[in-house]
């Protein structure tokens, strides 16, 4: 996303947090990977005090592990966190896209289904990270139209991990069936059908907990073959 000319320059920790968890949410720094501050001073080219400031950061967020005598390792992808992230998924966006069903104006349900719209022409030209960066609006949509900001709050902190497993589902076929799955829920959006809109989050976000847990072993490693 280009940054507006009118915001402020990020400060070097921001730059190299944001490379850093960049680079781990797309997998470029795997689970387990040990992480160097020398080197990732030399690939971000900044120097080690930000880049250490930004693995603390990184580490309260969970995204990384700060390990006495082995150093900063990229964390595993846990079992136990693929299903605690799902269950709180289900019942807080299963909450929320039950009132957003009830609020929903007619600019919220065009902006829903732009979105939409723009996910599917990504899959078919085959750019399905765009597709997959277009389709997360709509979670994003449905999550402000409930009007609730402690629930903005609390999406917000599972973000990191949201996104982790969410790319992790991107990497292994479930594209086609995951936007099919969109498609249906900003039609009950759309039609009024709070109950149906409900359910058809809940059976979504199952489907995408299922296939990350199909991906990682119960050691919280992945599966050679599923890797590339």
């Amino acid at each position: 996303m280009t940054r507006d000319k009118s915001d402020p320059p990020r400060s070097l920790r921001e730059q190299a947090y944001e490379a850093i968890k960049r680079g781990i949410l797309d997998s470029r720094y795997p689970p387990g990977a040990l992480l160097s501050e020398n080197q990732l001073a030399d690939e971000l080219e900044i120097s080690r005090t930000p880049i250490r400031e930004a693995l603390r950061e990184l580490a309260g967020g969970g995204l990384v592990r700060i390990l006495p005598q082995r150093g900063i390792v990229v964390s595993e992808l846990s079992v136990h966190d693929i299903v605690e992230v799902y269950q709180l998924r289900e019942q807080l966006e299963g909450f929320a896209v039950r009132v957003a069903a009830e609020r929903l104006g007619p600019a919220d349900a065009e902006g829903l289904m732009a979105d939409h719209r723009d996910a599917l022409a990504h899959m078919q030209a085959g750019r399905l990270r765009a597709a997959y960066d277009c389709s997360v609006l709509m979670h994003s949509r449905i999550i402000a139209l409930a009007g609730n900001t402690r629930l903005v709050q609390f999406m917000a902190q599972l973000g990191d991990q949201v996104h982790r497993f969410g790319l992790l589902t991107l990497r292994h076929g479930r594209v086609e069936r995951a936007l099919a799955e969109h498609g249906q829920i900003i039609e009950a959006l759309v039609d009024n059908r709070p109950e149906d809109a409900e359910e058809l989050m809940r059976q979504h976000l199952r489907a995408d907990r299922d296939l990350a847990l199909r991906v990682v072993l119960p050691a919280g490693v992945m599966q050679p073959e599923l890797t590339a």
